[in-house]
C-alpha cells in the first residue's frame, strides 16, 4: 500500500495505517512518500509499531522527487506534493503492484478484499478506480469539467489500484507532463484530472471498482447512491473535499470519528427511523470502540466492542441499526 503526505497530514495518514492494521490480518507493506519534515516522525512511530506487531507491518520511506523541469508546477498541483503519485511507477521499480490511497481514507474491511481486485484485471488493464459518481445530476465531471475525462462520469482516484509493471510498459510517466502542460489551467483536481484525461483516451486500460471501495459523502448526500455498500458494507471510506475536517458533513468529522455511519452507511432503509437521539447513540458506540483501541492490543477487541456497543444502540430507539451495520462489523 502507498500514500503521499507532506506538511500537516501526518496524523491523518497514521489513521490510514491504523485502520488497515485493525481489519487486516495478513502482512501489509507500506510505501510512504513524504518530505524531510515528516520522515523522522514516520520512522519513529512506525518503528515502534513494527516492534509491537512484527511481520504484520512493514514499511519503507521514500522522498519527494519531481522532474526538475516544471518542478514547482508539480509540487503545488492541487495540494502540496499530491501529484507525486503520478510518478510512482518509475520511482519504485522494485515493486510490481500496489494500492494507492489518499490520506483521507479509512479501511473498514480487510485490505485483502480490495487487493483481490487485481485478479479481475484483463490483459489490457493497468489500474482500477471507482467512478466519481453514476448520477449525472450529481457527478462533477459532466457538469463542470473543461477537459476530457473517463467515460460518462469520470474517475475518483482517492483509491487506486496500480499494476506498476504494466504502467511502466504502458509508458505512464511519459504521458503525465505533456498532459499537465496542456491542461494545467483547467484541472482543479490536479492529479485526478490528469488521470482522467489519460484514461479518456485509454478507456480499456481501467478496471472499474465498486463504490463500496471508495465511499464518499456524495454517496449519501442525495440518498442511497451506492447499493453495493448497503448490501455488502463499506470497505473504504473516503473523506474527500476535507469532509473529515469541515462542517459541511458533521457525520464525517473527527479523527477516527466513525459517526459518518449516521449519514451514510445507515441512510438506506432508515429514512423513517433515523433521528438525532439515535444518531448520538450510534456515534458514541462506534467512536467509543475505536478510540479505545491501542495498537499494542488485539485488534479483534475493536470489532467485539463495536458489536457490543452497537447492540446496545439497537436496543434503544434506533430500531434495526445493528442489522444494517452487520455487513461492516
Amino acid at each position: 500500500m502507498s500514500f503521499v503526505v507532506c506538511d500537516s497530514r501526518f496524523n491523518e495518514s497514521l489513521n490510514v495505517i491504523k485502520s488497515v492494521l485493525i481489519f487486516t490480518k495478513t502482512p501489509v507493506h507500506f510505501v510512504i512518500f513524504t518530505d524531510d519534515k515528516l520522515r523522522h516522525l514516520f520512522n519513529d512511530t512506525l518503528s515502534k509499531w513494527k516492534s509491537l506487531l512484527g511481520d504484520q507491518l512493514d514499511f519503507e520511506l521514500q522522498g519527494i522527487h519531481f522532474p526538475e523541469a516544471h518542478k514547482e508546477d508539480w509540487m503545488n498541483l492541487f495540494s502540496k506534493c499530491a501529484a507525486q503519485r503520478l510518478f510512482i511507477p518509475k520511482l519504485i521499480p522494485h515493486i510490481d503492484a500496489m494500492i494507492y490511497v489518499d490520506t483521507d481514507t479509512l479501511f473498514l474491511k480487510p485490505v485483502d478484499d480490495l487487493w483481490n481486485e487485481f485478479s479481475k484485471f484483463n490483459d489490457s488493464q493497468i489500474s482500477a478506480m471507482a467512478a466519481e459518481d453514476d448520477n449525472p445530476n450529481v457527478s462533477w465531471y459532466p457538469r463542470f469539467a473543461k477537459h476530457p475525462f473517463y467515460g460518462k462520469y469520470g474517475l475518483n482516484s482517492g483509491v487506486m489500484l496500480m499494476n506498476l509493471t504494466r504502467m511502466r510498459s504502458f509508458g505512464w510517466v511519459e504521458y503525465v507532463t505533456p498532459v499537465m502542460l496542456k491542461w494545467k489551467l483547467y484541472i482543479p483536481w490536479g492529479d485526478q484530472d490528469i488521470i482522467n484525461i489519460i484514461f479518456h483516451y485509454h478507456e480499456r486500460a481501467v478496471h472499474i471498482l465498486s463504490c463500496r471501495y471508495n465511499y464518499r459523502s456524495d454517496q449519501c448526500t442525495y440518498g442511497d447512491a451506492c447499493a453495493d455498500a448497503t448490501q455488502y458494507g463499506i470497505y473504504v471510506l473516503h473523506g474527500s473535499r476535507g469532509i473529515f475536517h469541515n462542517d459541511k458533513q458533521p457525520a464525517f468529522q473527527g479523527e477516527w470519528d466513525f459517526s459518518f455511519l449516521r449519514a451514510c452507511a445507515l441512510r438506506a432503509g432508515l429514512e423513517g427511523v433515523w433521528g438525532a437521539s439515535c444518531a448520538g447513540v450510534v456515534d458514541d458506540a462506534i467512536y467509543r470502540a475505536v478510540s479505545e483501541y491501542d495498537i499494542r492490543t488485539d485488534p479483534s477487541e475493536v470489532t467485539k466492542n463495536m458489536h457490543k456497543y452497537l447492540k446496545e444502540a439497537s436496543e434503544s430507539n434506533c430500531g434495526n441499526v445493528f442489522e444494517t451495520l452487520k455487513h461492516n462489523f
